[in-house]
């Protein structure tokens, strides 16, 4: 039972590190179409649309490796 318990746990986190890297994703592709659109803005915040830009799509990696991680751990058990 509590080996199906944490294959069920698993499960959960593939879905949800999945869930969490497409939205980070589709954040990241929004500060960067911000950035392209041609607007009076300060280079403050360029430059902070740029680095949410960077952080949201590295995050967005980490979860989807992480997602692969847990994906080949499921698959071993």
């Amino acid at each position: 039972m509590d080996h199906n318990k944490q294959l069920k746990n698993l499960r959960h986190k593939i879905t949800d590190f999945i869930s969490f890297g497409y939205i980070l994703l589709v954040l990241s592709v929004f500060f960067y179409i911000g950035i392209i659109i041609p607007e009076e803005r300060s280079p403050f915040q360029i430059y902070s649309m740029m680095g949410s830009t960077l952080i949201f799509l590295s995050s967005s990696f980490t979860f989807f490796l992480l997602a692969i991680k847990y994906k080949k751990q499921l698959e071993e058990e």
